[in-house]
């Protein structure tokens, strides 16, 4: 069972979401609330290279 952790960006808090949780905008963005704050966040996937089909990490 895969896991993504990811920092809010209004909170600062880690949170965490089970693959379950986690809904799909559409084919290229994530949507998930932030466990502590509640914020609903949609994160981007990466489309090229060798991480394709993962999260953005913010970097």
């Amino acid at each position: 069972m895969s896991m993504l952790v990811r920092k809010c960006p209004k909170c600062s808090k880690l949170f965490w979401k089970k693959e379950e949780e986690i809904q799909y905008a559409d084919e290229n963005t994530l949507k998930v609330v932030c466990n502590h704050c509640h914020q609903t966040l949609r994160i981007p996937l990466i489309t090229e290279g060798a991480n394709a089909g993962a999260p953005k990490m913010g970097h």
